[in-house]
């Protein structure tokens, strides 16, 4: 199998739309199905990503995120697709 960003967070790239995976960010108001953008990607093990997310009530906030808390939603993909424009109509209404 190929390695793509897709398949491998370690992969991943600046300006790539995510989707946390997991709850380790709750507590800050960003849960599991929070939509963002990686603003600084894999650099080592033991570093964080990091990420511009958005929660409900429309804060954003930049946090770090570890390998296995997030996926890159992959255009090919009918259900990202989806969120990618629901992200994106939220982000224009402010």
């Amino acid at each position: 199998m190929e390695k793509t960003k897709y398949s491998d967070n370690r992969l991943a790239e600046e300006t790539d739309l995510i989707i946390l995976i997991n709850d380790t960010l709750s507590t800050r108001g960003f849960p599991r199905g929070t939509l963002g953008t990686l603003t600084y990607s894999y650099t080592g093990k033991r570093r964080p990503f990091y990420a511009l997310l958005s929660r409900a009530d429309g804060m954003r906030a930049e946090e770090p995120l570890r390998l296995h808390d997030f996926r890159v939603l992959n255009v090919e993909n009918r259900r990202d697709r989806l969120l990618i424009a629901e992200y994106a109509a939220a982000l224009s209404r402010g």
